[in-house]
């Protein structure tokens, strides 16, 4: 038996429900992942597993750290290199292996962390075996076998690139112009890849993967990030845009005018293409997201799902459901045809088909989504807390003396006046409640979003 060293002091702080993930080295190290690792392997039972990574300064000793910790307790590992998220997941998914991939995300350049799944892409979760593996971490205990695994390097790029243009008619994107901007993080190589094989033109921003995100935040659907994209729309006169987050699992769309498109309205019009191919198709979709995309779904026929906010609680039930696709308000889109796990290529590529029927037409990217702008969603706020439980007691009081049409106890509350409607829900990484809410008329949304915010943190005081 090997016992390890000892771990950083808040390394609890960075197990969440649905990841890893935390400030370095305070939170997660060296130590954390090796152990992680080891704990990983051994829970499972696992002898081979896939393993890949972002462009985090601390990300090479974190991944030395996870690849040496597997080896370690007997597993051998396919390296498959600095890859976006999405190509973690393809990779487990076609080579039927479990794996993990070294990145915090959307998170800020002092954070990192580690996604962990099942062969077959599917996430481990709190509930599916993250909580056995702290737990194993927290013991320090671990069997040394008598062989160490081995290490090979493998790259899947070229079958990724079949699998997502695969029945695509690429000369439909002749003429088109889409800004993206890459975020310094790792969607370059994917976009350029595009850039080299369609008929469409990419200018790209902030191309070079650099871990000290030099130009904007990683989260490309804040407005405050936007600003450099915006102007490259307009200086090109582009068809639309896109941004990317660090690991290239979100897509935030903004219109040829610089405006940014909600995710629900991306979601909704795929919805439609989607169910004319196969009528009745189930979807995803959370307390967050716009309602816009619920309705077309009921609209057009197909089954509507509702998940827990967190990208791995969508994939978990749209493998239940056998649901085609999903979408979250936060730019994750879901696809059964993607081991259903978050694809911002195969996202990009439908609402480029999309649009190129439209331009036949003589529409804009703005005038095709024209349909599905229905509703004003606010911004999210969320409300530090010291216990969501009894917060949310608290509010489920004040929700039932506002008399709403409905109150749907789920991920927290989805609250609906008629006229307005919304979410209160737990965050899953922090202690603090998320408020959420939306309308026909953006004032009418504002307005109980001020009026709840206001009782939250008035019971958040109340209660510390």
């Amino acid at each position: 038996m090997t016992t390890m060293n000892t771990l950083p002091l808040a390394y609890k702080k960075a197990f969440k429900p649905a990841d890893i993930r935390g400030t370095y080295p305070d939170q997660i190290n060296e130590e954390v992942v090796y152990r992680t690792a080891r704990a990983f392997v051994e829970e499972f039972k696992y002898k081979k597993i896939v393993v890949g990574y972002d462009m985090r300064l601390s990300t090479p000793a974190l991944k030395k750290a996870f690849i040496e910790g597997a080896r370690q307790s007997g597993a051998s590992v396919v390296d498959i290199g600095m890859v976006r998220s999405p190509m973690l997941y393809f990779a487990s998914g076609k080579l039927k292996l479990p794996g993990a991939v070294i990145t915090a995300s959307h998170s800020p350049a002092q954070y990192n962390g580690i996604k962990l799944v099942e062969a077959g892409a599917a996430p481990l979760t709190a509930q599916t075996g993250l909580s056995a593996i702290q737990a194993r971490i927290e013991k320090g205990v671990f069997t040394d076998t008598k062989k160490k695994g081995g290490i090979t390097k493998k790259s899947l790029r070229r079958e990724y690139r079949s699998h997502v243009l695969k029945g695509v008619d690429r000369k439909q994107f002749k003429g088109m112009t889409i800004v993206a901007d890459i975020g310094n993080g790792m969607s370059g190589v994917s976009m350029k890849a595009l850039d080299r094989l369609l008929p469409a033109e990419f200018p790209m921003l902030f191309e070079k993967p650099d871990g000290n995100f030099p130009n904007r935040d990683s989260d490309p659907n804040l407005r405050k990030n936007q600003k450099a994209l915006i102007a490259e729309i307009k200086k090109k006169k582009a068809d639309f845009g896109v941004g990317f987050d660090g690991d290239g699992d979100r897509i935030a769309f903004l219109d040829e005018k610089g405006t940014y498109v909600n995710c629900a309205v991306i979601g909704a019009l795929i919805a439609t293409r989607l169910l004319a191919k196969e009528p009745k198709a189930g979807m995803v979709f959370t307390n967050l997201t716009s309602k816009v995309f619920e309705d077309t779904i009921v609209e057009y026929g197909g089954k509507a799902y509702r998940a827990r906010v967190g990208h791995t609680f969508l994939k978990k039930k749209m493998k239940e459901k056998g649901a085609v696709f999903g979408a979250e308000h936060s730019g994750h889109f879901f696809w059964r045809d993607f081991y259903n796990t978050d694809s911002t290529i195969l996202t990009l590529l439908e609402v480029m088909e999309a649009y190129a029927e439209a331009k036949k037409e003589g529409k804009s990217f703005s005038q095709m989504l024209k349909p599905y702008l229905l509703y004003q969603q606010t911004e999210d706020v969320v409300i530090p807390v010291d216990d969501k439980k009894v917060v949310l007691e608290y509010i489920e009081k004040k929700l039932q003396k506002m008399k709403p049409m409905s109150i749907t106890k789920f991920d927290g509350y989805f609250v609906d006046f008629g006229d307005v409607w919304g979410a209160i829900k737990p965050s899953v990484t922090e202690f603090a409640i998320k408020l959420m809410f939306e309308s026909k008329k953006k004032k009418d949304a504002d307005k109980l979003q001020k009026e709840l915010f206001e009782f939250v943190s008035s019971i958040a005081e109340k209660t510390k």
